[in-house]
């Protein structure tokens, strides 16, 4: 049996919106995949990084600069050099789901048999003058633009990754970064500026993009870079390993965003290679998309609540490598993200503990008395015999997130005061909402 606890009655803090995602929802295809906006809107993401938008969107220009300037040899400073109608319906109707943007400067993944974008530009002053030119569209109403204070621009994504992703040595990438943000923050000193979204947090790498932004002057707002894994206890110690590096760099005051990250327990060369091992990591309870990376995936954004992190973003929200399969029908994470987004509408969080480190919880109130609990159990077949306290349970539900429920109402077991919660899979998600606090 596996002892766990939630006091209502003891503070804890506030419960922090790391549940970011990639992805606005789609605005392609809506016939045949349906429209997403209202699943989409009750995940209750705080903000949507806009990468690899056009591969979620087949035939559409979104995002990209060579989508929205496509002709590289066309006059930067003039209006008709620019396509903005796609995307500015994209990030509108994402808006309108309540989730702010962050938005990815340069160019989706290239998976294709030649490469087409993922090169240094010719001119990286005038790439920094495009850049420009459409931060403007976004925030200063430019070009028949809007002003929506888009507060967050990453420049570029993954150029550790060769051929994909940047035709050219990681040093070359640090010395272009260097270039355009300074570029962008001098002409937007109150926007953060940042990147580069690295494959992973790599030290090297880190310490050399802290010494060119300190040589150059460039801002680095913000640190970026992905996580695909199955090991939560690296999912929670990245964070730290990278804020004790840009403490030690001198940049005490940059944001850490780990705003790629999935559930990933598979070979990436079979998985790349060999299209039967493919597709059973997609469909498998125990895969991607199953059961296990639903626990997991709250299980991470509860641990981080601890941690020094300012933003994770899932890769993604949408339909590629996301929430929905292809028939825009719900995989288990897109549940778990729901249930977590619903528990940040009781921010002041509470005390709670477990004695074992793959079965968390993060419980909070909100401001009239309300309160919520979110129970993960990893891989985890134990029951767990959980104690709460500080609350009236008189209308609590509990909802159950397993292989056969989404998120769904079963029957609480208590037994001597304490509610049993017995695992039906190898990992559960509980959700409690219906308390009251300070009874």
């Amino acid at each position: 049996m596996i002892h766990a606890y939630a006091d209502f009655s003891r503070e804890a803090g506030t419960i922090r919106k790391v549940n970011g995602a990639n992805l606005a929802p789609p605005v392609s295809n809506f016939t045949a995949h349906g429209n997403l906006n209202d699943a989409y809107r009750a995940m209750k993401l705080p903000y949507a990084r806009l990468h690899d938008s056009p591969l979620d969107n087949p035939g559409m220009r979104l995002v990209d600069i060579q989508q929205i300037f496509c002709n590289a040899g066309a006059d930067a400073d003039d209006p008709s050099s620019y396509y903005f109608r796609q995307t500015d319906d994209y990030i509108a109707n994402c808006r309108r789901c309540g989730t702010d943007i962050i938005y990815r400067l340069g160019t989706s993944i290239e998976h294709s048999n030649e490469r087409y974008y993922s090169y240094p530009p010719d001119d990286y002053e005038k790439w920094a003058d495009i850049c420009i030119h459409i931060i403007r569209h976004y925030n200063e109403g430019w070009n028949n633009g809007f002003n929506w204070n888009i507060r967050y621009w990453e420049i570029w994504n993954e150029p550790d990754l060769h051929d994909n992703m940047w035709n050219a040595d990681l040093e070359e990438f640090i010395r272009f970064y260097g270039i355009v943000a300074a570029r962008i923050k001098r002409r937007f000193p109150k926007l953060m500026i940042g990147g580069p979204a690295f494959c992973g947090l790599n030290e090297h790498q880190l310490r050399l993009l802290a010494a060119e932004c300190r040589r150059t002057g460039a801002p680095l707002d913000f640190f970026s870079w992905h996580s695909y894994t199955a090991d939560i206890g690296w999912m929670l110690e990245q964070p730290r390993i990278a804020r004790r590096v840009l403490d030690e760099c001198g940049f005490p005051g940059t944001e850490l965003h780990l705003n790629e990250w999935h559930y990933f327990n598979a070979d990436w060369r079979q998985y790349r290679n060999d299209r039967l091992y493919c597709r059973e990591a997609n469909r498998a309870m125990d895969g991607l998309h199953g059961i296990d990376s639903a626990a997991f995936l709250t299980s991470v954004m509860t641990g981080w609540q601890d941690g020094p992190i300012t933003m994770g973003c899932y890769y993604t929200a949408g339909l590629c490598w996301g929430v929905f399969d292809k028939y825009a029908v719900p995989y288990k994470t897109y549940y778990a993200l729901k249930a977590f987004g619903d528990l940040t509408d009781f921010p002041q969080r509470r005390r709670t503990g477990s004695d074992r480190e793959n079965v968390r919880l993060l419980a909070g109130c909100d401001p009239g008395g309300n309160a919520a609990l979110l129970v993960s159990s990893f891989k985890n077949a134990e029951p767990i015999e959980l104690g709460i306290s500080g609350a009236d349970l008189s209308a609590m539900r509990l909802l159950r997130l397993d292989c056969e429920l989404d998120l769904e109402p079963v029957e609480p077991e208590f037994r001597d005061g304490k509610l049993i919660l017995t695992p039906t899979a190898s990992s559960n998600v509980w959700f409690l909402p219906g308390i009251a606090a300070g009874k």
